[in-house]
């Protein structure tokens, strides 16, 4: 996981890529070529991602131990949040149109 993260970081490096400026890395153009090229790192990242967030959320509402129905209701959301957000990530990458 940390050798995803730091690929995702090298991404936006703007020496290693020939630019002068971090935001050069951040046009439509080359975005859409990161897509292209590394959807599928940047798919696991946005997975892990996901899940390392709402598992956060998850847990905290946990804490407030209102009872078992609670928590049955906060893990079932926790899931069909997860399928929802990982659904679209996934159709956002998968689904990219071509540059015109």
């Amino acid at each position: 996981m940390i050798g995803l993260l730091g690929f995702h970081l090298l991404q936006r490096v703007p020496w290693i890529w020939g630019f002068s400026t971090m935001d050069q890395t951040l046009t439509s153009s080359w975005v859409y070529h990161d897509y292209v090229s590394y959807g599928w790192a940047l798919l696991l990242l946005a997975y892990v991602a996901l899940f390392h967030g709402l598992n956060g959320v998850r847990g905290m509402l946990l804490e407030l131990h209102q009872g078992k129905l609670y928590e049955i209701t906060i893990n079932v959301l926790f899931w069909i949040f997860f399928i929802v957000f990982a659904a679209i990530a996934t159709a956002t990458v998968v689904k990219l149109p071509p540059l015109p």
